[in-house]
């Protein structure tokens, strides 16, 4: 069941006035009124516009571990070769595949040089008019964490500094 007034997923809830309004509220939240015993004039069950809401804000405000998401898309290193190859097979000046794309020439030899890194927008264009891959998917990084007391803290510091004569 899911509370009313912060959203939280609870086995149990407790019908509370706060503010004039019955609301089926956890533990936590019932100190905010005062408990009733029945709801007066209240449907027995939640409006599912409502516990859709409370649901969705739920999985919002869960953290997500950014070290164990897959899949995540990174831009190529080679992507300036990789442009400039497929331009050529085509037998294409960077005049005419910036005209394709709607893009200036001078975009094209920027990009093709690696003087500039294009944003997803010109990713997905370049990609859907050459026909190659410009994103390339990232292996996750595993960090390790130190040990607490492995390192030099201030306290440290300022025990070396006092020990000095």
């Amino acid at each position: 069941m899911i509370c009313e007034l912060c959203g939280a997923d609870v086995p149990r809830l407790k019908n509370v006035a706060i503010e004039a309004t019955i609301l089926a509220v956890c533990g936590d939240c019932a100190r905010f009124g005062d408990e009733v015993s029945s709801p007066a004039v209240r449907q027995s069950t939640m409006p599912p516009v409502i516990a859709q809401r409370l649901e969705l804000r739920q999985r919002r405000m869960t953290p997500k571990d950014v070290y164990t998401q897959a899949g995540e898309l990174e831009l190529a290193e080679d992507f300036p070769q990789r442009i400039r190859k497929a331009r050529e097979a085509r037998g294409w000046k960077q005049a005419d595949l910036g005209a394709k794309i709607n893009e200036k020439a001078s975009v094209i030899a920027k990009l093709e040089s690696g003087g500039m890194s294009p944003g997803d927008g010109l990713v997905r264009k370049l990609e859907r008019e050459l026909g190659i891959r410009l994103k390339e998917p990232v292996e996750p990084v595993a960090v390790k964490k130190q040990a607490a007391g492995g390192g030099v803290t201030l306290g440290d510091l300022i025990k070396r500094r006092e020990d000095r004569p």
